[in-house]
């Protein structure tokens, strides 16, 4: 299935905001999504069902690199691709603005992210220990990965 595409907006923020509390332990504020997507060098992609903001991805581009700052999608979506819809997407851009590698991590303990990012041509580089520790009795790793683009 494929979904239309928004470049979402300081107006989106709100939503953002919503969306990302229902996906992770500590979401990021309204405040901050607005603050980010003011920046120039900040792109996020979101996919709408039912004019509801059900996914996004957010990635900033510093001297021809981007990192991907977070990807949520909601509980009651996820496993229908649109995360990777939301990859593929950024990546087509971020190619056309001649960004040569794209950077994030993830916990490690996110098996079906890891496995999502793994498909999408990303490989392990590193990790940093006991990164992510909300929500778990015991930190876990952060796991770094990256892919070029244009190879």
């Amino acid at each position: 299935m494929t979904w239309p595409l928004l470049v979402l907006r300081p107006d989106d923020a709100g939503r953002m905001g919503r969306l990302h509390m229902r996906c992770f332990d500590q979401p990021w504020s309204a405040v901050s999504f607005r603050g980010m997507l003011l920046d120039p060098t900040i792109l996020s992609l979101g996919i709408e069902i039912d004019g509801r903001l059900e996914a996004f991805i957010m990635a900033q581009t510093v001297a021809g690199e981007a990192d991907i700052l977070t990807v949520a999608t909601s509980p009651d979506h996820r496993r229908k691709g649109l995360a990777a819809t939301l990859i593929r997407a950024l990546i087509a851009r971020l190619g056309e603005r001649g960004v040569s590698r794209v950077t994030l991590d993830v916990a490690e303990d996110n098996t079906a992210a890891r496995a999502l990012y793994a498909a999408e041509g990303f490989g392990e580089d590193g990790r940093r220990p006991r990164y992510y520790a909300s929500g778990r009795d015991i930190p876990v790793d952060a796991i770094l990965m990256s892919r070029k683009l244009g190879i």
